[in-house]
């Protein structure tokens, strides 16, 4: 099994001395000691599992993963936290989490999806983590929470939470925690951000190190191909999935992956697909999204999504969709 890093085993190890329970119950049955687990690096992923479920036995508090989660800030995600503080906005900071989770961390993905409402941060696990989902998602939606109340300077008070799990026994507390609405049995875990406090410039952008972050983004990336099936068409999907229109266009993806245009559809061409094709299957959703969901016209439409004219955006969508667009909403409505 892989090895995971040890920050949230050793919050639980914290928490753990803090009520005064001996460390060697809480690490019986691993095959670490307190300080291969304070000192070290990555540990092995049952140790992981088995000390979060030992932690919540031992402490007797079902509510381990809120009290740790409202303590936990970006620090804790490493190289991964350290790029998304230094992001120019909580979208860009959302989006670099994303990839480098899907890079560093394989029994759960960070996956985004932009909307009309906002934007969608959901939590999906790979693998069967047991009784400690719940302390993976409640850190999980916590740690969200805390970094976006960080970069904007606001509660964040207008959010909506989604758990994939049934409301536990203690869920009238999750008001204490959590600072919106909260819901269960849902199917996937999710944090519903707001769309303004998306692209708020953030004080704490710094442009060099930011550079750097995408940089050693890109080079992982890079040392993926042959290993994965299709790196780049994965990172420009998220990319664009997680944009709002206009969407990026491909100088602006390319730039980001620190390579030319040239490099980066040739790559995707390798790949079996375009720059072209995923930008055009988003704008796709985007348009049929604005035609169920909206009364704007179709030129209004057409110039949001960032159409030259209302015919190209008509030519386009009756090619994907067998339909004009007036005829799709007339269906939908």
């Amino acid at each position: 099994m892989e090895n995971v890093s040890p920050v949230y085993a050793r919050f639980v190890l914290r928490e753990i001395l803090r009520q005064g329970i001996s460390d060697q119950l809480l690490l019986a049955g691993t095959s670490l000691s307190r300080r291969e687990l304070e000192t070290g690096g990555d540990i092995p992923m049952a140790d992981f599992l088995a000390i979060l479920e030992s932690g919540r036995r031992l402490s007797g508090n079902e509510q381990l993963g809120l009290v740790i989660g409202r303590h936990t800030n970006i620090i804790a995600l490493g190289s991964i936290g350290a790029a998304a503080a230094m992001a120019p906005t909580v979208r860009e900071g959302l989006q670099v989490m994303q990839n480098y989770t899907r890079l560093h961390i394989s029994y759960m993905r960070l996956e985004l999806s932009s909307s009309l409402q906002g934007l969608s941060v959901q939590f999906r696990f790979l693998h069967d983590t047991g009784s400690t989902e719940r302390f993976h998602t409640e850190t999980g939606l916590m740690l969200v929470q805390n970094y976006v109340e960080t970069l904007t300077g606001r509660r964040l008070d207008n959010a909506r939470y989604r758990m994939a799990l049934p409301a536990p026994g203690y869920a009238a507390e999750y008001a204490h925690w959590l600072h919106g609405p909260v819901s269960f049995d849902a199917t996937c875990s999710a944090v519903e951000l707001p769309v303004e406090c998306l692209d708020l410039p953030s004080p704490y952008y710094n442009a060099g190190m930011w550079h750097d972050a995408t940089l050693t983004l890109a080079q992982r990336i890079r040392e993926l191909e042959g290993k994965e099936k299709s790196p780049y068409t994965q990172y420009v999907d998220s990319l664009l999935r997680s944009s709002e229109p206009p969407l990026p266009d491909l100088g602006a993806a390319a730039a980001r992956l620190h390579m030319s245009e040239r490099t980066l559809n040739r790559r995707l061409q390798r790949e079996g697909t375009s720059f072209r094709q995923i930008r055009g299957a988003i704008l796709g959703s985007w348009a049929r999204q604005h035609l169920r969901e909206t009364d704007h016209s179709v030129e209004a439409i057409a110039a949001e999504l960032g159409y030259q004219d209302a015919a190209n955006f008509r030519r386009a969508f009756r090619n994907s969709e067998g339909c004009s667009p007036g005829e799709y909403r007339r269906r939908a409505w």
